[in-house]
């Protein structure tokens, strides 16, 4: 099954084409100003590299945010205009896990959390915490009523240290930017600060495909803040 990607929630754009899981071609490029030039030539890159017509591919991912407001949206709208007139389904990925499969690959083994944090911008963050120990993959701890700071909406770096979870922890993602001195405290390993792979998400889709988990709707995304572009 051959399928393309298109992660556009951060500064990096990337385009990952996937049969299965296994990748074919891929375009990565920082793009601070935005993913609205660079996502057609991107496009056409990666399936002349791979020899692949538009016509072969079976879905297409786009990610859900939060993120970047405008690249969020900009990506999230050429994929679904794609799918549309390729009359193929349309998944929505989340960052936080995408980010969350890759650190728990790069971070030590037996660590217990994984806390995903992305570029909230005002020296903010959007955070989600995962559970690693006793899982095959990372595993989302929802966000109680009474503590929003694990829910994805934009927070204080300062919050997100204060409410780290007992036992060994794992940072990951471009947010790290926003911590600062960290307290001295042995449970945290140093952070990592890595962006969403489209490889990642492709295969995350896939599995979703496979599942029955997927849903043939493009979703309402989300910013991580009410009515702010950045």
């Amino acid at each position: 099954m051959i399928h393309l990607s298109i992660e556009t929630s951060t500064e990096w754009v990337d385009l990952a084409l996937l049969r299965d899981s296994a990748l074919l071609s891929r375009f990565s490029v920082f793009r601070p100003g935005g993913a609205s030039e660079i996502l057609v030539p991107a496009l056409e890159t990666v399936l002349v590299s791979a020899g692949i017509t538009r016509e072969s591919l079976a879905f297409l991912s786009s990610s859900r945010g939060p993120g970047t407001y405008t690249s969020i949206r900009v990506g999230h709208l050429f994929v679904r205009g794609m799918a549309f007139a390729l009359n193929i389904p349309h998944l929505t990925v989340s960052p936080f896990d995408v980010l969350a499969r890759q650190g728990a690959s790069l971070l030590p083994a037996g660590l217990d959390h994984l806390v995903v944090l992305l570029d909230a911008k005002r020296g903010e963050v959007n955070a989600a915490l995962y559970r690693l120990s006793g899982t095959a993959d990372p595993v989302r701890i929802p966000s109680s009523a009474s503590d929003e700071i694990f829910s994805g909406r934009a927070a204080s770096p300062r919050r997100v240290l204060e409410h780290l979870p007992l036992g060994s922890v794992g940072l990951v993602g471009p947010g790290i930017i926003h911590l600062g001195p960290q307290p001295s405290d042995t449970r945290i390993v140093p952070p990592l600060a890595i962006y969403p792979s489209a490889s990642v998400m492709g295969a995350l889709a896939f599995e979703a495909r496979l599942s029955g988990e997927d849903r043939d709707l493009s979703p309402d995304l989300l910013y991580g803040r009410d009515s702010v572009c950045s």
